[in-house]
């Protein structure tokens, strides 16, 4: 049984540890971006197609654009886990509080290797380090049961 309970909380724990660290990494890319101003061009709540739960269905779509070395960019981006094709869902007044937080002159973050690609908020760090902590929980776990 304590090999079993090894085995398992080695597959938790390496799940935790990767998707921490590579959250982790992405917090500090997105946030060494540059700060630029965008205009907001429309800015909706509407229903992901793909629903994660039938509670919090709702997401925010906002279209801006934006002035980077003289040249123009149009994206619709507004969280940093979007950048690596994530999804975030909201209840309907959690998603209605976060539109009322954008304005019609916004600041966002661009990436100066590819400005075509930029993130209205990038806050979240918070999460990613509890997901690293429970993987290291995990793993102290099953090594206290195989002993």
């Amino acid at each position: 049984m304590g090999v079993f309970t090894l085995i398992f909380a080695l597959l938790i724990s390496g799940v935790c540890f990767w998707v921490s660290i590579k959250m982790i990494h992405l917090y500090f890319k997105v946030n060494s971006w540059k700060k630029t101003p965008a205009t907001v061009i429309s800015k909706k709540i509407e229903l992901h197609k793909r629903v994660s739960t039938r509670r919090s269905p709702y997401g925010i779509k906002v279209d801006y654009k934006y002035i980077y070395n003289n040249h123009e960019y149009f994206n619709n981006k507004v969280y940093m886990v979007e950048l690596i094709n994530g999804q975030v869902n909201h209840m309907e007044p959690a998603a209605q509080k976060k539109l009322n937080e954008i304005n019609d002159l916004i600041t966002i973050l661009v990436n100066p290797k590819d400005p075509a690609e930029s993130v209205i908020f990038s806050s979240g760090i918070g999460l990613s380090i509890v997901i690293f902590f429970m993987g290291a929980l995990s793993l102290l776990i099953g090594i206290a049961n195989y002993n």
